[in-house]
């Protein structure tokens, strides 16, 4: 079988082909971009247990909590993910603000456990979610705060916007509706 440059052989099989394989684009779109999205989202779930308003209604308490919690802890996760993927383009004067970032979400370990706390009733048989409020604020407060601070080394990291091209919004506003 014998392969031409443009990556088939000449008897019509599809090849390996011979060019670089450069997974950039695609790889920015799904371990950053897809998680920089990711946080936003889970962000509004730890605060209201839902995305969209009407969503909870009819919801009981106890299942809001449950939503609330589970949106801090991907929040949390989702935000190691995204540091974890960076981390090698992150540029040399942003590294120790990145490990710094790191540090402060390990330490988070220990306390997301204690924001809530699940009992069963022995009287009334139900299932009671109960959220520290103070603690769990705090946590919040703490990961909203790295999440916002994040977007500047990895835009000097030319990991958000190409440096050294002019932005387009509305290209990307499009591109982003459009799905790609």
């Amino acid at each position: 079988m014998v392969f031409g440059k443009g990556g088939k052989s000449s008897t019509g099989d599809v090849s390996l082909g011979t060019d670089a394989w450069n997974v950039a684009d695609g790889y920015t779109q799904l371990k950053i971009l897809r998680l920089l999205i990711q946080l936003d989202r889970y962000d509004t779930i730890a605060q209201f247990g839902t995305e969209e308003v009407g969503d909870a209604v009819g919801v009981m308490d106890n299942e809001i909590n449950k939503r609330r919690v589970e949106g801090l802890q991907r929040l949390h996760s989702i935000m190691k993910q995204l540091l974890g993927n960076v981390l090698f383009a992150i540029r040399k004067v942003d590294k120790k603000e990145i490990e710094t970032y790191f540090e402060r979400i390990k330490r988070l370990d220990e306390f997301i456990p204690k924001a809530f706390e699940q009992k069963h009733d022995a009287v009334s048989h139900d299932d009671i979610f109960e959220i520290n409020e103070e603690l769990f604020k705090k946590i919040l407060v703490i990961l909203q705060d790295i999440k916002d601070k994040l977007n500047v080394p990895l835009n000097n990291a030319g990991l958000i916007f190409r440096a050294s091209e002019e932005v387009d919004l509305d290209k990307i506003m499009n591109d982003i509706v459009q799905g790609g």
